[in-house]
């Protein structure tokens, strides 16, 4: 039996995989010419329109609405800026304690307001142009921009991806009922689906790994101050420079106490 991707019975605070109802998710769209995509039909449910700069330029809109979403920043992301305000407390007070400084920094409703998100389609929905296989395909996790969920019962899921396409910035106000968070083993290849996407297209990747592959690495540069990349010296002079991977929070999430997500009515 394969082993649940969901952390259904673990509370946790607001974190990368969480699968969360928002109240809206928004893409930017030429004002007379909407084009709506059939997996997004169910989101597309208000529409406005922005005055143009000038007469002769088509006008701009926005098109989106409600949807089921994943949260796709990272957790170290959704602190940024609280992290950085309890540091900047504690330089100017030296009697606050880290827990402290981290619960003033919290009193402040404009830090970290936004979080990136994608919204959750049925499979059923992506055009396939008559092939099964593609289908099959995409719930395989074998197609770049969508990451397949795990049918399950309980939480309605059956047949649904995350797209990966369709990506929107949202306040984190507007994210309302958790249904449930991936395990720490389901946010991996959520990260991946995401490096898949993002980084492995990127044509100039095949040349660096193309010349670092033989080649043994002579010696490891730690990151300078203020950088977060290691460099990688290979025997034959060049160096490869590797961005260092971000920390893993605590089991119980990272460190914001008070989950920023509204309570059902």
């Amino acid at each position: 039996m394969v082993a649940s991707i969901y952390a259904i019975n673990e509370v946790r605070p607001l974190q990368q995989g969480d699968i969360i109802f928002s109240s809206g998710v928004v893409r930017l769209t030429v004002a007379n010419e909407i084009f709506t995509p059939p997996a997004w039909v169910g989101i597309d449910t208000i529409q406005s329109q922005m005055v143009a700069a000038k007469s002769k330029t088509s006008g701009l809109g926005t098109i989106g609405g409600p949807a089921l979403v994943m949260v796709l920043s990272h957790d170290c992301q959704l602190d940024k800026d609280i992290n950085r305000a309890a540091r900047q407390l504690m330089k100017a007070d030296s009697s606050l304690t880290p827990d402290a400084a981290f619960e003033l920094a919290e009193q402040n409703p404009e830090l970290d307001r936004f979080v990136l998100v994608a919204p959750l389609v049925d499979v059923h929905q992506i055009p396939n142009g008559g092939d099964q296989n593609i289908t099959n395909s995409i719930l395989a996790g074998m197609t770049l921009g969508y990451f397949p969920l795990q049918d399950e019962k309980n939480l309605a899921i059956h047949r649904t991806v995350v797209d990966l396409n369709y990506r929107s910035t949202v306040d984190v106000f507007t994210l309302s009922r958790r249904l449930t968070s991936l395990t720490d083993i389901a946010r991996l290849q959520l990260r991946y689906a995401l490096a898949r996407m993002d980084s492995l297209r990127v044509p100039v990747l095949e040349t660096v790994f193309s010349e670092a592959i033989g080649q043994k690495i002579t010696d490891v540069l730690p990151p300078r101050k203020g950088s977060q990349t290691v460099k990688l010296v290979l025997e034959n002079g060049k160096a490869l420079e590797v961005l260092l991977p971000p920390t893993e929070p605590e089991q119980a999430g990272p460190t914001r106490k008070k989950p920023r997500i509204k309570k059902p009515k």
